[in-house]
């Protein structure tokens, strides 16, 4: 079946397949607006406003990582009921409500106000995971497996674009709501909320009128626990997980307070705070091309030596940002920084999720990869919460390095290095993340290039890792656990190179609710 595309641009009388696939678009614009408005720098600048400490900031960082959890059970769920839309839109429903209830944050006390935003952020997180989980099995039936690329690259594109018009637009009323009721700054996120709220619940009537698609039987499948327990034996593989989990914690260590450090330390605006990360979106974008083609003539552990160092230096850059002689030029260094840092973000998206494919063997590709994203994803959550007791302790402690010249006249100082509060955290950050570089040279990846098919599809699952607390790219879409392998079409795992990028295709069905 091919899908009609000429007829997205205009108006004609549309066909059953027409009317779907539009529902399908619009309703990942409509969940893409949601999660602008209610996740990263917004969230950010939400919990700022609230007064939230490190430690719940890191909490609410957590989150996105630790409810990846919930897609094993919702996977038993979608098996038990077989329902997808059902499921899907139920708990889409449900979880868009907290939505509306954490607009309520700011009318409370500061206590109670920044316990109900991360609760109510944590519910509706945790209702998309399950949403996702029947989002991804349902598109994966209902799209053909040969428009995948071209459905779902156009569907990426569109939500870009309307996630970084929306967000520079949002941005600028912030700053002019700021201007003109300093006395109540955090009242504009509850307006965000509550607008995300509506949009979140059209896109559940859209959801709701998408036709379903029945779900082939069921097939005996071996128990999860002994398919989970058969990656760690893999000594290659063993390595591998050390290394992606190492590398997850560092990231995730510091990359939710960069925002944080902007709107509080360096006092910038939002709409400031919005140039940069766009910039850090566009370059990851710009970078995917070159990443994947490195990819497909080297190899994905050759992309990893040279995109992970440049995201570590990029981390350890902001360090130099709280030294007195850089102030006049910070914007300029931090637009470098961003920069740099969405160009390694990509290749480090697209190499981390190439190689745990590679390093999978055939017909064993489910509990290898589902393994990793386990063991990645805890890992990743755990890290927020410690960065953000780090901070706390840093908080009250200052080492500075520098020369100073004497001489006839007054003493010259020089500071080279200042590390004070947030600025250790992100030396210390590049510390922890060279330990995993050391685990990565332990990694074996056999020569040759990769599964071009298998490439191009990847492009794709990494231009969408853009969406966290970080103003730079995020590793979250590294670490989730991938639903869709954990219920193949067949019943049965093909043990074919072809089957494997078929299955790659089907990770493209990424639900927006998550």
């Amino acid at each position: 079946m091919r899908m009609p595309w000429r007829t997205f641009g205009r108006k004609a009388p549309l066909t059953g397949s027409d009317r779907t696939f539009r529902l399908v678009l619009y309703d990942a614009l409509a969940s893409e607006a949601m999660a602008t408005l209610t996740t990263g720098v917004f969230l950010a600048g939400f919990l700022v406003d609230l007064g939230a400490s490190n430690v719940a900031i890191g909490v609410l960082a957590a989150v996105p990582f630790a409810v990846q959890f919930l897609q094993l059970p919702a996977v038993v769920l979608v098996e038990r009921l077989r329902t997808r839309r059902a499921i899907c839109t139920w708990a889409a429903a449900i979880g868009r409500t907290f939505l509306i209830t954490a607009a309520i944050a700011p009318f409370l006390t500061a206590k109670a106000g920044i316990i109900l935003l991360v609760a109510s952020v944590a519910l509706n997180q945790a209702m998309a995971a399950i949403a996702g989980c029947a989002w991804n099995s349902w598109m994966r039936d209902l799209v053909p497996e040969t428009e995948f690329g071209r459905f779902f690259g156009r569907r990426a594109a569109a939500t870009t674009a309307l996630a970084t018009a929306l967000a520079l637009i949002c941005g600028l009323l912030i700053d002019r709501w700021k201007a003109l009721l300093p006395e109540h700054p955090a009242y504009v996120y509850s307006c965000l909320f509550i607008a995300s709220g509506a949009i979140g619940f059209y896109g559940v009537w859209l959801l709701s009128i998408t036709p379903d698609q029945p779900m082939p039987p069921a097939a005996e499948r071996t128990p999860k626990r002994a398919l989970l327990a058969i990656p760690f034996r893999d000594s290659n593989f063993r390595r591998l997980m050390i290394f992606l989990a190492s590398w997850n914690f560092a990231a995730n260590l510091a990359a939710p307070f960069f925002v944080i450090y902007m709107l509080k330390s360096l006092g910038y605006s939002m709409t400031t705070v919005i140039v940069l990360t766009t910039a850090s979106q566009v370059s990851n974008l710009s970078a995917l091309g070159l990443w994947g083609s490195l990819i497909d003539r080297f190899s994905n552990k050759a992309v990893l030596e040279i995109s992970a160092p440049l995201f570590l230096l990029c981390t350890l850059a902001w360090t130099f940002t709280g030294l007195a002689w850089v102030k006049p030029a910070v914007f300029w260094l931090l637009l470098a920084i961003h920069v740099l840092m969405g160009i390694a973000t990509a290749g480090v998206a697209l190499a981390s999720g190439n190689i745990a494919m590679k390093l999978s063997p055939g017909g064993q590709a489910t509990a290898y990869l589902a393994t990793n994203s386990v063991v990645s994803a805890t890992c990743a959550a755990i890290a927020p919460i410690i960065g953000g007791l780090c901070a706390d302790f840093f908080a009250a402690r200052d080492l500075s390095f520098g020369f100073t010249w004497r001489g006839s006249a007054d003493p010259v100082t020089l500071q080279v290095l200042d590390f004070h509060a947030w600025t250790f955290l992100f030396g210390l950050t590049s510390l922890v993340g060279l330990y995993s570089l050391h685990r990565l040279s332990f990694v074996q990846e056999t020569a040759g290039t990769t599964d071009p098919l298998l490439v191009r599809h990847l492009l794709l699952e990494a231009r969408r890792s853009i969406h966290s607390l970080s103003s730079a790219a995020g590793l979250l879409r590294v670490v989730r656990v991938p639903s869709w392998l954990m219920r193949p079409r067949s019943g049965k795992v093909t043990t074919s190179r072809d089957g494997l990028s078929h299955r790659a295709l089907s990770s493209e069905a990424e639900s927006p609710e998550t």
